[in-house]
């Protein structure tokens, strides 16, 4: 579930800010693809589910969050959504266009697709603590990255429609005495 962006939207509604506590984390990433295609999908089906929440009205939202911060949330939780459902189907055609003598990438696409690798770069090479050999891993496999988020983006509208309120649990992996079920 991702309260947290529920909670930021209604505190947006509210007229309220919020801001981000400076204590790192201390829990690691998924290490096993399966967990992190659980923890993924939960979070795009809370994505999903928050934005489907404040679109049902979305002109009393805008008037109450504002122009600014409506547009801000259309292009934060908006384009993560829309990103995950686009990867796949984008990588598919970039790829069948350069291979293929008979189709070709349109000036608009080359440049669709550079600004898009351009933006996962930036975002790899700016992850705060990160060495410069993990960064470089990052940015050298973002093609990879991509099509699993349309995975994951594919279970979260599945379990929405077909389970809205099962959440998948994600196991602690790395914390000291924390648990967690793994549940799928």
């Amino acid at each position: 579930m991702t309260e947290d962006a529920d909670l930021g939207l209604r505190f947006a509604r509210l007229g309220k800010k919020i801001d981000v506590i400076a204590p790192s984390t201390v829990e690691l990433p998924p290490q096993h693809l399966n967990v992190w295609l659980g923890q993924r999908s939960r979070w795009l089906k809370g994505f999903v589910q928050t934005w489907l929440v404040l679109m049902r009205e979305p002109v009393t939202a805008a008037r109450e969050m504002g122009a600014l911060r409506f547009v801000s949330m259309q292009l934060t939780l908006g384009a993560s959504i829309l990103s995950a459902l686009f990867h796949l189907p984008w990588l598919v055609w970039c790829v069948v266009c350069i291979v293929s003598p008979d189709a070709n990438l349109s000036r608009i696409s080359w440049a669709m697709l550079t600004v898009s690798y351009a933006v996962g770069a930036v975002t790899a090479l700016t992850v705060p603590s990160a060495s410069f050999a993990i960064r470089m891993r990052d940015l050298i496999t973002l093609p990879f990255y991509w099509p699993l988020q349309f995975f994951a983006m594919a279970r979260a509208l599945y379990g929405l429609a077909r389970r809205p309120h099962y959440w998948v649990k994600t196991p602690r992996e790395g914390v000291p005495g924390a648990g967690g079920a793994h549940q799928f």
